[in-house]
């Protein structure tokens, strides 16, 4: 065999070790494919960089490769397809044979490998390689390895690189056509006589949309965010996956949130809130109980402590896993960019979240830019340039160095595949991703990452033969739900960006500017603007304007907060949450959390209430004393309580000062408020809560009031009358003399004789 050259041994040592690890069956000889032992399908799960298990299928054999080795060839050497057969359910395969063939028809543009891959039946080309000996018999829905060895002088080209077609193609015993078959590619590589693309990999790390990241009962809230962060989630798979490797993560920093008292955000994660009993804020007199707000605590060794305390180690570790990575910041929440901008680029909310991209490199300890934006759905609109700019105002930059777009929607028809570099109307640079490379990134679906592999490599190949001495640059986007295998992920990045002689990886940031003479192209506006990426939004300009009273409520009460801070921080993480990008992929959470997260708000910022009861005034001036009710977990001071007649009747001599209420179940205060009335009648009282600026919060009531003033004229009668009754008196005991009391005379001197009489009687 012919000495392959230094990148290719490479390769073929990375590949050989591969297929040992992928290949390998209990009780199989690897290396022979008449030594191998059938298995149950469901038995190869995970044998193939841990993907998907292989179905079988009621008619047909299933082909499924493990590997290629090497990745390249040069017509020096020998390239190993290896791989699995699985049995139709119908029936057994017996004295199976496997054909490798090269169509004879070159891929020279992309269409022409869609049109390959989608090619059923048996193909037409050159045989080039087949199986030693025949496989033994494979029972029905039963799978079995095979590996054929392929002299690369076989498949040889002219040219110095290419994309070639081959089919590897399952027959049974004596049949001519094939019972099974797949489609993939051999990347050729030759010589050098290309200008090597620059590649990027810019693949999104945020949160799935679900509810229980959010619930209030604790341990289902822990077992959720270790399903999200944890070992084995979605979001590990990927910064697995791609450890060690060029790519770039665009990381949603409340994927951190689930360390209580410190998140990338700078802010103290919530712990769901609890709505309490609601009652009537004017006609009863019972408490209306808050949510309970999370209590962040800090121990003295300083880690993260509350509720939320299990969950540290799981944010230390994806700390550990993103330091020294290749990333930029998403605002945070991954705050829906492409919604926003379209609706209400101005809003508060979403603009607070983009400012607040800048912590998380400081969660991290290294330099992240928050300033490229990313919207869901890779389209640029008329005005959405200008609107992501108005959006990014808040950016540590004060403005958007990029958007990441679909290329499609910033190309017109073009016969050749357009540099990633690109420049908005606006002067904005754009990146433009390419979608059919896009699409090949590997899923955790796919049984094994080759197909993937291969093809990437043969578009990447065709679309170099577009302008092969041109400088161009490639930028590859994952979706925001991409869910890959971190093996298979990490086997699909060695194969496609280590020492591909035509392919040079590159970081995001660098296609932000240009690159040596790769200069960024003119945006273009397609006749026809391509599908979105994402499903369609949840936000409209109503929910977004929503959301930005509720924070203005949020923000008022924490005012007069004590901890107001904290208070804020609780209650406004979940309005944060409502933004996200990820409820597009799930737009009924979506609802139910926003009709929760709404209710605990409306409860919280009302807990805080004047207390409605009725009120006798009887004078014409006086002091009405009114009830104030902290309902919150927070103590409150600086509240300012106002008073405002709703009738001419009743007059307020002066609004009471600030006022402070403690913490506590049932917490109360009585704040005494001097009127006048000026007429009898009812005489209703609206009774408000402000902060010190006039912002009203709280709860507001009605107090009745019954005036019955009791004027001057009635004093003076009274005295008058009083007066008479005191000199009529004086003046009848003048004009009589004696009374007849005085005639009396002394009682016991008269009791004395009667006794004395009565007793000479009796002698």
């Amino acid at each position: 065999m012919t000495r392959a050259r230094p990148w290719r041994a490479a390769l073929r040592t990375v590949a050989a070790a591969t297929f040992l690890a992928l290949t390998a069956f209990p009780g199989a000889a690897a290396s022979h494919a008449s030594e191998a032992r059938p298995v149950p399908a469901n038995e190869t799960e995970g044998t193939a960089a841990h993907g998907a298990s292989v179905r079988p299928d009621d008619a047909k054999a299933i082909v499924t490769l493990t590997t290629v080795s090497p990745t390249i060839v040069d017509g020096r050497g020998e390239t190993r397809i290896a791989g699995t057969v699985t049995a139709p359910t119908s029936g057994p395969l017996v004295g199976t044979s496997i054909d490798v063939v090269l169509a004879s028809r070159p891929m020279t543009v992309r269409g022409d490998i869609d049109r390959w891959v989608k090619g059923t039946g048996k193909a037409s080309g050159q045989h080039v390689a087949e199986l030693a000996a025949p496989l033994p018999e494979v029972p029905a829905g039963q799978t079995v390895p095979f590996v054929i060895d392929l002299e690369e002088r076989r498949v040889q080209t002219s040219d110095a690189f290419a994309a070639l077609p081959i089919a590897i193609e399952v027959y049974q015993r004596g049949a001519s056509t094939p019972i099974g078959t797949t489609r993939t590619f051999l990347a050729w590589n030759s010589r050098v006589e290309f200008v090597p693309l620059q590649l990027a990999l810019a693949i999104p790390v945020t949160l799935d949309p679900e509810l229980n990241l959010f619930e209030r009962d604790d341990d289902v809230r822990r077992q959720a965010w270790a399903g999200a962060i944890g070992p084995g989630s979605r979001v590990d798979r990927i910064i697995e996956g791609t450890a060690g490797s060029s790519a770039t993560l665009a990381v949603d920093p409340s994927v951190l949130m689930a360390a209580p008292g410190e998140t990338a955000g700078g802010r103290t994660p919530p712990t769901a809130p609890t709505a309490g009993t609601t009652g009537s804020p004017t006609t009863g007199t019972t408490a209306t109980p808050a949510p309970t707000p999370a209590t962040p605590a800090t121990p003295a060794d300083g880690t993260a402590g509350s509720a939320d305390g299990a969950a540290s180690p799981l944010v230390d570790r994806l700390v550990s896993g993103l330091r020294g990575r290749s990333l930029v910041a998403l605002p945070y929440a991954d705050a829906d960019v492409a919604a926003t901008s379209d609706v209400d680029p101005d809003n508060p909310v979403a603009r607070d979240l983009v400012s607040r991209a800048s912590a998380f490199g400081a969660r991290l300890g290294q330099p992240v830019r928050g300033d490229i934006a990313w919207p869901a759905d890779g389209l640029l609109p008329p005005g959405r340039d200008a609107a992501i700019q108005s959006l990014y105002s808040t950016s540590a930059t004060g403005k958007a160095a990029g958007i990441i777009v679909d290329q499609r929607a910033i190309t017109a028809s073009s016969p050749y595949t357009p540099t990633a570099r690109r420049v908005s109307d606006e002067a904005t640079r754009l990146v433009g991703y390419d979608v059919r490379l896009s699409a090949l990134l590997p899923k955790r679906s796919d049984p094994t990452a080759v197909l993937s592999t291969q093809r990437f490599l043969a578009e990447s190949l065709v679309l170099l033969g577009e302008l092969p001495g041109r400088a161009r640059s490639v930028l590859v986007a994952a979706p925001r739900d991409y869910d890959p295998d971190a093996a298979g992920l990490a086997a699909f990045l060695r194969a496609t960006t280590d020492s591909i002689p035509w392919l040079e990886p590159v970081a995001l940031d660098a296609l932000v500017g240009d690159g040596g003479t790769d200069q960024a192209r003119p945006q273009e506006r397609p006749s026809k603007a391509p599908p979105p990426a994402a499903p369609k939004r949840t936000l409209s300009e109503f929910r977004l304007r929503q959301l930005a009273e509720q924070r203005d409520t949020l923000n008022a009460v924490a005012t007069v907060v004590e901890d107001g801070v904290a208070f804020e921080q609780t209650y406004g993480e979940l309005l944060d949450e409502l933004t996200s990008t990820r409820w597009r992929y799930q737009p009924a959470a979506w609802s139910k959390l926003h009709n929760s997260v709404s209710a605990d708000v409306r409860n919280a910022t009302s807990a805080i209430r004047v207390v409605p009861r009725r009120i006798n005034f009887l004078a014409e001036n006086g002091a009405l004393r009114i009830t104030l009710e902290n309902g919150l977990g927070y103590a409150v001071e600086d509240l300012r309580l106002v008073l405002s007649p709703m009738n001419p009747r009743m007059q307020v001599l002066e609004q009471p000062g600030p006022v402070s209420i403690a913490a506590g179940p049932e917490a109360r205060r009585i704040v005494s408020v001097p009127v006048h009335a000026v007429a009898a009648g009812r005489a209703d009282l609206l009774a408000y809560l402000t902060t010190a600026d006039g912002t009203r919060i709280g709860s507001e009531a009605i107090i009745p009031v019954s005036a019955n003033p009791l004027d001057t004229t009635f004093y003076w009668i009274g005295g008058v009358l009083a007066g008479l009754v005191l000199v009529a008196g004086l003046m009848r005991a003048l004009l009589k003399g004696t009374s007849r009391i005085d005639e009396i005379g002394d009682l016991d001197t008269i009791a004395e004789r009667d006794e004395a009489a009565q007793s000479r009687k009796n002698d």
